[in-house]
């Protein structure tokens, strides 16, 4: 195929011309045939089940001892500041150290941040656990992912040393992570009932032995720094002069702001509906099965698609999902929403994800990556916290309601740039 046709065929052209090469897909599982990929998947689903775990009782607590909205918000808040300040020199690492050894040191030290939020939630050495020490785990916890989540990202292409596997690389990573959130509420849901909420922190401490055990097992070719040369800020050029990538990551952040940070008024919504501590596992849970669900449609059916149809049908469909949501008088009925919610979260943020690393250059990945892991961590904890101080003044429901509404009428209008931006390249 000479440079010329390829210049002028538009990406669906490009993409249906490249699926008709020999070998150009595979199943669905393909990625697991890689023997380093196997490992990170079966370790990660262990430990991001005891995240989740820990995930969902740390929000119960944190509700259940301050009964404020704010501190929901806070306690997620807490992590942004220093994952804003560490992000950058975090990809940068990414680029320049062995990718397995960042991830080793990442995952012990949040091992140790696990149990020490057991041993305060347990009350050992006389200390009461209060809102305060649970932020600044979080605080720590996101210097910690600052440099966990570039490394974790671009270690795929270490994994997979077939570039067409990377797509389903993602895609499978992303169901792992969805099915731990399935897996990981369900037995928080148990546990922390039964239990207490210190053996939900104790018990994810102890699973992140399995993803550090599954990264010194595997067999991995010399790490290769990328040149020195360049500055930790050429993710950020790369992505403001490449458009299809800057709406990709636009949208992400959007998201991060205004949608995702809905689940962090569970806890005040499961109160609001007479559901406690098992309603609020049930809520999460039920969210992840839809997110399952969407991983599970990307894995098997998502090369069908094209892909920035499926970042904008995911990204409309979250954010009107939640406009139901929001609107819901009975429990059942807003488990329904928690379902589509959680298909089109997925279905939008693997789409992201995916056309972000299959465009990034090799040599920019780590870089890139740090940029969109910023984007969609830092500004998490910070649409936390504002959607936890708005519903202190209007209620879960309405503060709910009105974010969505910004995050659907900001898709559309970036929907309507893509559209005259294609229309324009087209016309030249």
């Amino acid at each position: 195929m000479s440079d010329a046709r390829t210049d002028a065929m538009t990406q669906p052209e490009v993409d249906r011309a490249m699926d008709s090469l020999p070998g150009a897909r595979h199943g669905p599982l393909y990625a697991l045939s890689f023997r380093n990929f196997r490992l990170f998947f079966v370790g990660q689903l262990i430990s991001v089940a005891g995240t989740w775990m820990q995930a969902v009782a740390q929000g119960w607590v944190v509700w259940d001892i301050t009964h404020q909205a704010r501190w929901l918000g806070i306690v997620s808040g807490a992590g942004a500041i220093p994952y804003v300040l560490f992000a950058i020199p975090g990809g940068n690492a990414a680029d320049r150290r062995p990718r397995r050894d960042i991830l080793v040191w990442t995952q012990a030290v949040a091992m140790l941040l696990a149990f020490v939020l057991a041993i305060l939630a347990a009350g050992l050495f006389h200390t009461r656990l209060q809102g305060w020490h649970i932020a600044l785990l979080a605080a720590i916890g996101g210097v910690v992912n600052a440099y966990n989540m570039p490394a974790q990202q671009a270690f795929v292409t270490d994994m997979v040393d077939e570039r067409e596997a990377l797509a389903n690389a993602i895609a499978l990573n992303s169901l792992r992570f969805n099915l731990a959130r399935f897996i990981g509420p369900i037995m928080a849901g148990v546990v922390l009932v039964k239990l207490g909420a210190a053996w939900c922190f104790g018990l994810n401490g102890l699973s992140f032995i399995a993803v550090i055990i599954s990264l010194m097992m595997m067999r991995l070719p010399e790490f290769r720094p990328h040149p020195a040369h360049g500055s930790v800020w050429d993710g950020f050029a790369y992505i403001a002069r490449t458009s299809t990538v800057f709406r990709a990551t636009f949208l992400i952040g959007i998201g991060s702001l205004f949608t995702w940070s809905a689940s962090t008024l569970f806890p005040m919504l499961a109160t609001h509906f007479h559901q406690g501590a098992a309603g609020f596992s049930r809520m999460t849970a039920i969210n992840g099965v839809g997110a399952a669900t969407g991983g599970v449609f990307l894995t098997v059916w998502g090369d069908r698609f094209e892909r920035r149809s499926l970042v904008y049908a995911g990204a409309i469909l979250f954010a009107t999902a939640l406009i139901f949501l929001a609107r819901m008088h009975s429990f059942t009925a807003t488990l329904v929403c928690l379902v589509i919610a959680g298909f089109a979260m997925i279905l939008f943020a693997i789409s992201c994800n995916t056309k972000v690393q299959t465009e990034a250059p090799d040599k920019l990945r780590g870089r890139v990556m740090a940029v969109y892991s910023l984007v969609f961590q830092g500004f998490m904890p910070l649409g936390s916290l504002e959607i936890g101080i708005l519903a202190e003044r209007v209620g879960a429901q309405a503060a709910i309601y009105w974010n969505a509404m910004v995050a659907l009428c900001v898709t559309l209008c970036v929907f309507l740039w893509a559209l005259v931006s294609e229309r324009r390249q087209a016309a030249v």
